[in-house]
């Protein structure tokens, strides 16, 4: 008798357990998604050697400044850590701090995405390079 009770004891034990373990892994894994999902979309995805041009310059009485690189990288480690920064408005601040106040705009904005990882969400890194060449309207 004393045998079949402490089977029991320990089929409840071992449910216990896996229940615990269970909602353990999806405490993680919920944190884990959501940064990983925020990271992808403030990144251009998983698009090896992407790149792409547009002109957001409408004016046609422009002076050439030069041309203006910047460069942004975004991480994201176990999908919980996700640093970096991103986007054309570090193109923005590289060109205004090159140019000064001549700078009133950016034509021919050049973006190339770098995508790397370890088996995503566990690391993920993008490198993003900016290109433009800076004008000043006359």
């Amino acid at each position: 008798m004393q045998g079949i009770k402490g089977d029991i004891a320990m089929k409840q034990f071992a449910s216990r357990l896996s229940i615990w373990s269970a909602a353990l892994l999806f405490v993680l894994a919920v944190p884990g998604c959501a940064g990983y999902i925020e990271y992808m979309k403030r990144s251009p995805g998983p698009n090896i050697w992407q790149t792409q041009t547009v002109t957001r310059y409408e004016s046609t009485h422009y002076e050439v400044l030069g041309v203006v690189t910047a460069t942004g990288t975004s991480k994201c480690v176990l999908g919980i850590l996700v640093e970096g920064e991103e986007g054309e408005g570090l193109l923005w601040a590289a060109a205004k701090s090159e140019f000064g106040d001549r700078f009133t705009g950016l034509k021919d904005i050049t973006v190339s995405y770098e995508y790397q990882s370890i088996l995503p969400p566990i690391f993920s890194q993008i490198t993003t390079t900016y290109v433009g060449t800076a004008v000043c309207e006359k």
